[in-house]
């Protein structure tokens, strides 16, 4: 395997550490990146080759002036590169004018030309080009010589290595790509690339570009890559891991080498070994601890996900020497944390980290639509993530960059990960040969790059279905386990069957469209998306955002729920309206007038849809549901289907359904049994707990309570008591409010629902992969005339200084809230916004968390809200200069009954 891999770049996308030139041992720890190598970064300059009469060799010398070409930063796509110039007269966002980017121009190739400079600290080395995301193909000239051409540079997902040592020189080198765009990646027939299935519209120019870093890197003939650290623990003890290491050496020149290859754990824990190279030869290099017994260590620094501990990392160097001399040396970060998986049966599988069992619910991924990487944007999603309590984030086949994975790494985040479907990649026995290489260094990249992040949970060598060719799944595992894959790998995402390796144990039978809260539950054949198995990708489908982000894409003129504008904003194929959606909100909930009354019906329709996803699948876990993620978790551009907060990171019904569902320590009803039950997420019990159920009806009476002891073990559900099916003095529509106390009395979990006499039901018979058509409706359209009640509201605000921490001093809003009526406030919602000069609000103060939202009050009941942004992420917000941000924020308290 390492024979067939020489000469081929092995990882995807981004760099993993530091590389050293040959120093004296005395200052190894002094390793400067500015000695060994170079981020070509900035000062890239873009231009379309219709408009460009030089060739290459003529383009990557110093004496071309590039007049009128765009200047971008890299990675970049076309049009990414062309937005940051502000070449557009338009938002590509708003309403319909995606289409206005349409242009022959991106059919053609486009040249990226960057000059940089070698410093002398270069001299002598071995100088290796670094491509790590070029999308789709591109012919590389340096210095006016053609050092690789379209055939070689292909595949986004290859980090491709170039020798260009007898091309560049000390002093100003000129790097020029032409770059053709993909074609066709959503058929069968077409290029190896990008695909979004139904998901968005695609860009004209479908992410042709160069999509993440372009490196030069110098080495002194033998260079070191691609660390991993394999933890293997004596279960169920977690005293002592047993380390593997493993990295990749490389011998640059076209003479035989004999090198120290030294491994450096925490800087306390050294192993090394003389390994002979033979010319251009790479070798994998292995430290096991078997043969190096510091390399078993007791009392180690573990690493969990966030819920079930901390996120410890360790810290590996390994450095290459030659005659006393450091050669080339990397640092990375690694988990010492062990991940597998078993079968419960043949269509379910659980997953353990560390020996316990992990229960798994997340949300699906998803890069801007350009590929514009922010590492702030990254950040401000993971935190939305945790927020919600999830533990996983599910990524199909579009991966981000370093900067992703070692926050993932750092906050505790699981991912699944894997090949996309739906267009070229899930066709392999359609692949030339070329093709077919190009998916084999695809994968080895992204094995190389992926194998060591403690974040990574299990990769899937196909989506929608296993490779249909028997044979290339074979390839992919060969390649897997070459290259040391530590964690558990399966075949596809979905239920079918791999002719290679068996039963994946997951599943991905839908739905993607709007059902009932019922449906988690009544799917008792288990053939669709009920709470068995482990769901890949699933959700009640639409996703509406709230009303002040409606109005940031659909025009004012087209700003209705079937408008051409509005259709544009959902996925495509079956998926290009919200119609189903519309038909049970229009039932469930009454007719609507105007935009404002469609939104603020739709948060509540998101709310208890995706609360009761989530909430079905902890009631069962286990049982045999061992995971769910919800498809997906945030949109690559502004939609109105399937995320958990918009484009714009406003959390709207959706989000805080989830995080209601997802409480480690939860009180929750049945909607297929009338019964209350408790989910304990966490690995200690929970006892002296109390359970109270009330029933209100419409005018705030409460005609039913009822509480009760009880405790719940770790990681597990306890049943708390069945609601009677009469109650007298019951509305049409009522309310069930469910408390738990812990055993010092505190309120842990506040959940209520609204509830129906008349109930949703599903035509089973009719269900396909992506819904299930209901025959009735639950009726909750009395809720637009429920009695109205006021509320009290106090409010208190603080700066919290954190101004050498992460993301600098931030506010915290505390609202407290009182219903001082006499009836239920339903769906009471606080928004942190800009205050206008005229008392009204303007725009959102994004991102924020929110302790709760969307909220329940009985009469006389008081809750609290706490809502904390950063000061830098207010004063983005706001639209006019201000000395004091805070100022102009105000805390609006809304809901469906209140009065001003």
């Amino acid at each position: 395997m390492i024979k067939h891999l020489k000469g081929l770049t092995v990882v995807c996308f981004c760099f993993l550490g530091l590389y050293g030139a040959c120093q004296p041992e005395s200052v190894e720890k002094e390793i400067l990146s500015s000695v060994n190598q170079l981020v070509l970064k900035d000062g890239w300059n873009m231009q379309s080759s219709t408009k460009v009469t030089a060739n290459g060799a003529m383009l990557s010398k110093t004496d071309f002036q590039p007049t009128d070409w765009f200047t971008i930063s890299v990675p970049s796509t076309i049009i990414g590169g062309l937005i940051a110039n502000d070449y557009y007269d338009f938002d590509p966002f708003m309403g319909q004018n995606f289409k206005k980017l349409a242009d022959p121009s991106m059919d053609k190739p486009w040249w990226f030309r960057k000059t940089f400079e070698l410093g002398n600290h270069f001299a002598g080395k071995n100088i290796i080009l670094k491509l790590q995301g070029v999308n789709y193909k591109a012919n590389v000239w340096l210095n006016g010589h053609l050092i690789a051409d379209s055939a070689k540079i292909k595949g986004p997902m290859r980090i491709i290595d170039l020798d260009i040592t007898n091309y560049s020189h000390t002093g100003k080198n000129v790097l020029a790509l032409e770059i053709l765009r993909p074609f066709n990646p959503n058929r069968k027939d077409g290029d190896l690339a990008i695909d979004y299935a139904d998901w968005i519209h695609y860009p004209p120019d479908y992410n042709g570009g160069i999509v993440n870093e372009v490196m030069i890197h110098g080495y002194n003939k033998v260079g070191v890559q691609y660390p991993q650290v394999v933890t293997h623990f004596d279960l169920p003890s977690l005293e002592v891991a047993h380390l593997t290491v493993h990295a990749l050496v490389t011998n640059y020149t076209d003479k035989p080498q004999t090198v120290e290859v030294k491994a450096l754990i925490n800087n306390h824990i050294p192993v090394k070994q003389m390994v002979t190279l033979a010319a251009r030869q790479q070798k994998d290099v292995s430290f096991s601890p078997k043969a190096f017994h510091n390399l078993n260590i007791k009392h180690p620094k573990i690493w969990w996900p966030w819920q079930y501990g901390e996120p410890l990392l360790n810290h590996i160097n390994i450095s290459v020497y030659q005659n006393n001399k450091r050669c080339s040396a990397i640092t990375d970060e690694f988990g010492i944390r062990e991940i597998t998986s078993e079968l419960i049966d043949n269509h379910s599988r659980v997953f353990f980290v560390n020996g316990k069992r992990i229960m798994l619910r997340g949300a699906a991924w998803s890069p801007d639509i350009f590929q514009r990487r922010s590492a702030e944007r990254q950040q401000q999603e993971i935190k939305l993530y945790k927020d919600m309590h999830l533990n996983i984030i599910r990524s199909e086949g579009k991966f981000e960059d370093e900067k992703f994975y070692d926050l993932c790494d750092k906050y505790g985040m699981l991912v699944m990960t894997g090949w996309m479907c739906c267009g070229a990649w899930q066709y392999p026995e359609n692949w030339t040969r070329a093709e077919r290489a190009v998916a084999m260094a695809s994968d080895s990249s992204i094995m190389y790059w992926l194998r060591n992040k403690a974040c990574i949970m299990v990769w899937l060598n196909g989506s929608d279905m296993p490779p249909r060719d028997p044979s290339v799944e074979r390839d992919y595992l060969s390649i897997e386990k070459a290259l040391h894959w530590p964690n558990p790998i399966l075949a596809t995402a979905n239920e079918s069957k791999s002719k290679v390796s068996g039963y994946s144990g997951v599943k991905m039978a839908g739905p993607y469209e709007w059902v009932p809260p019922i449906y988690w539950e009544t799917d008792t054949k288990k053939q669709y998306g009920g709470t068995w198995s482990f769901a890949t990708e699933i959700s009640p489908g639409p996703s509406i955002p709230p009303y002040e982000s409606l109005i940031r894409f659909i025009p004012k003129d087209d700003l209705w729920y079937d408008s051409e504008s509005w259709n544009y904003h959902c996925g495509t194929m079956k998926f290009g309206t919200t119609k189903v959606f519309n038909a049970a909100l229009f039932a469930r909930y009454g007719k609507v007038h105007d935009m404002k009354e469609y939104a603020r019906k739709a948060q509540a329709q998101n709310y208890e849809a995706h609360r009761a996803m989530m909430e079905a699948y902890g009631l069962h876990k286990y049982n045999t549901a061992t995971g769910v993620i919800q498809w997906m978790g945030a949109n690559p551009w502004p939609g109105l289907i399937w995320h958990t907060f918009d484009y714009y990171l406003n959390p709207g019904g959706t989000y805080f359904g989830i995080k209601k569902a997802m409480e480690p320590l939860h009180v929750q009803y049945s909607y297929a049994t009338n019964s209350v039950s408790l989910v304990n997420s966490k690995l200690k019990p929970a006892k002296g707990l109390v359970v109270l159920a009330e029933i209100y009806n419409l005018q705030g009476r409460s005609v039913y309570q009822k509480s009760i002891q009880t405790a719940v073990g770790a990681d597990s559900t306890q049943s708390a008591f069945p609601l009677p099916n009469t109650i007298d003095g019951l509305s049409d529509t009522y309310f069930l409010k469910l408390e738990l106390k812990n055993a010092a009395g505190k309120p842990v979990s506040i959940n209520w629902y609204w509830l129906s006499k008349k109930k949703d039901a599903l035509n089973w018979a009719k269900s396909n992969w992506w819904m299930t058509p209901q025959t009735a409706y639950a009726d909750y359209t009395s809720l637009q005339n429920m009695p109205s009640t006021s509320l009290a509201v106090k409010k208190s605000k603080e700066i919290i200084r954190n101004s050498k921490k992460e993301g600098g001093d931030s506010v915290r809003h505390l609202i407290k809230l009182t219903n001082t009526g006499k009836a239920v406030a339903f769906q009471v919602r606080v928004r942190a916004a800009e205050k206008n000069t005229d008392g009204t609000f303007g725009a959102d103060i994004l991102p924020a968390i929110y302790n709760d939202n969307f909220i329940e009050l009985a009469p006389g009941e008081s809750r609290t809200i706490v809502c904390t942004y950063s000061l830098k992420d207010a004063r983005k917000s706001i639209h006019r200069a201000t000395a004091n941000a805070t100022d102009q924020i105000g805390m609006e308290v809304s809901g469906w009954n209140i009065t001003p």
